[in-house]
């Protein structure tokens, strides 16, 4: 089997190139091309897609969502597979989470197609937020390199708990006061760890929070930087097709699968059914 391997040095268990190379050649993997997540852009893509080439990715949520963005739509197949701190999609697709499992089952494993979700254009393959979590998010990555990850995550929740603002939020007709909305792609079960039973139902899950109150944002804050925001009860729930969240403010930091970014208002979200063909 060859593939075009996409791996991240800098993730939570990140393996060598030669490791990978290794680690392949074991299972009769063979590796066409090795690119650094860093160097990442379309073109270097583009063939692949073309022939529609086996694109693997090893690394965290972040890694797989940078590429999983390049290939929806597409022709190409996506493999991807765990290697980094979180793994959520791996997990909800009931890939393997050791590597060299997860490597042993890619060769046999079929293709299915599967949905992504977008938030003003840009996709992501697990959930996107507005208000409490990416300023956190904000915070702990200025921290993380001095103080380390986890200290930098409890630094970012208390600061995120002194300093909160609310938002005000229009989904559809509706208006509330809130520091934080969650959207996911396909239906998050809260009574089941936060977990997903499909990502392939064509569905956006949003959560949004009404409270005000300072015990229960440091609960949300501590949770969601854990990646357990899926756990919390303090939430109004709706599950759409697409929503459109407008903000008095023109401009927000939204987080999107661990990463954040500056968009402006409004916010459109959506999904795009089965845009993915994932091999696993």
């Amino acid at each position: 089997m060859k593939i075009v391997l996409i791996y991240n040095p800098k993730s939570g268990s990140a393996l060598s190139a030669q490791e990978l190379r290794n680690k392949c050649k074991q299972y009769g993997i063979v590796i066409e091309k090795l690119i650094p997540i860093t160097k990442l852009t379309p073109k270097r893509l583009s063939s692949p897609i073309r022939n529609s080439v086996t694109i693997a990715a090893v690394g965290g949520d972040g890694t797989l969502s940078a590429v999983a963005g390049l290939l929806a739509g597409t022709r190409a197949i996506f493999a991807p597979l765990p290697g980094g701190t979180l793994n959520h999609f791996t997990k909800d697709l009931g890939i393997a989470q050791e590597l060299d499992e997860a490597l042993a089952n890619l060769v046999n494993a079929k293709v299915r197609m599967v949905d992504v979700a977008t938030v003003n254009g840009t996709v992501f393959i697990n959930n996107a937020s507005l208000g409490l979590y990416p300023s956190s998010l904000q915070v702990r990555s200025a921290y993380e390199n001095k103080i380390g990850k986890w200290p930098a995550a409890v630094f970012s929740s208390f600061r995120a708990f002194i300093r909160f603002r609310s938002y005000t939020v229009t989904v559809g007709t509706e208006t509330f006061k809130t520091p934080f909305v969650f959207v996911g792609n396909n239906q998050y079960e809260l009574l089941n760890g936060g977990t997903r039973k499909r990502i392939d139902a064509g569905k956006l899950s949003v959560f949004i929070t009404r409270t005000t109150s300072r015990a229960v944002l440091l609960k949300i804050a501590l949770f969601t930087l854990v990646g357990r925001h899926q756990q919390l009860d303090e939430f109004d729930e709706r599950l759409t097709d697409a929503v459109t969240i407008r903000t008095k403010r023109n401009e927000l930091s939204v987080s999107h699968d661990g990463e954040v970014t500056r968009m402006r208002s409004p916010f459109h979200f959506e999904v795009r059914k089965k845009a993915l063909r994932v091999r696993h």
